[in-house]
């Protein structure tokens, strides 16, 4: 397995890395295989008012390592980091492109990122670019608040609209290794404005979530709103949920989770994670 742990050396990418190396450190336990970590900072040169100048190799080199000086800092503050195989990568990119290249370089399998960035001042770019890699990205983007309380999550729920979903999509598959790996409780999710009247298209996928999901414990659960956004949120402000997952789909209900209801919600519950799993429908 690959993780992928962005930074801007915020306190939430720094609890974002703490918890990319807690869960290496699981899946090595737990499967026998030892996982390498990826640390990366994409940066860039500031230029000041209206001036333009060139920007030489050696600029750019004082650059990467400064910023790479910072980079071990932030690490020595993580010493279980040590027994790991794990790598820094810096990049003069914009974050979002920097991501999306060491994505497709590197098979990442999994992203791991922080909530939100440094300070307004920076425009907030790791939140922003957080949101952006989990409609985006082809893997698994884990968003990680600063006050996580569980590094291993007991009761995971799984947001869905119960449509035809590509179950020998990647994304899928690793989400159902990482439930294993936790031993966690699924709570499948499906918010309806008229539950006892769910149709056969529906119902099928849930058979077929049933068939998918045979080997974790889980269970259904449908919660009664005519807007999944405000349906889904309503069930996590009832329920001791640890980690949110969703499947970001276009043109779904539940797309607007990530502009409103989730959104809203982990800003007041800071310490439930959520996890996207990009779907190629």
């Amino acid at each position: 397995m690959k993780i992928l742990t962005p930074i801007d050396f915020s306190a939430d990418a720094f609890e974002a890395l703490r918890y990319a190396v807690k869960l290496a450190h699981q899946w090595k336990a737990g499967r026998d295989e030892s996982p390498e970590l990826i640390v990366f900072h994409a940066f860039h040169l500031p230029i000041g008012g209206d001036a333009t100048f060139f920007i030489d190799n050696a600029m750019l080199e004082r650059e990467e390592v400064h910023v790479q000086n910072k980079i071990q800092h932030m690490i020595s503050k993580i010493p279980e980091i040590q027994s790991l195989h794990f790598r820094l990568i810096t990049k003069m990119a914009l974050p979002n492109d920097g991501i999306r290249q060491i994505v497709k370089e590197k098979d990442i399998q999994l992203v791991v990122m922080g909530k939100h960035g440094i300070d307004e001042s920076l425009s907030n770019w790791l939140g922003s670019t957080t949101l952006e890699m989990m409609k985006h990205l082809p893997c698994p983007v884990l968003a990680i608040p600063q006050a996580t309380i569980k590094p291993m999550p007991h009761l995971v729920a799984f947001a869905t609209d119960l449509k035809q979903s590509d179950e020998d999509h990647p994304s899928l598959l690793f989400f159902k290794e990482l439930l294993k790996l936790w031993k966690a409780e699924l709570k499948v999710i499906h918010v309806h404005p008229q539950p006892s009247k769910i149709g056969i298209a529906h119902a099928e996928e849930a058979l077929s979530l049933e068939h998918f999901f045979h080997d974790v414990p889980h269970t259904y659960e449908f919660p009664e709103d005519q807007d999944p956004a405000q349906g889904l949120n309503h069930y996590l402000q009832e329920h001791e949920v640890d980690l949110l997952a969703i499947i970001p789909r276009k043109h779904s209900g539940l797309e607007s989770i990530f502009h409103k209801s989730v959104s809203k919600y982990l800003a007041s519950q800071t310490s439930v994670p959520l996890i996207s799993l990009h779907h190629s429908k």
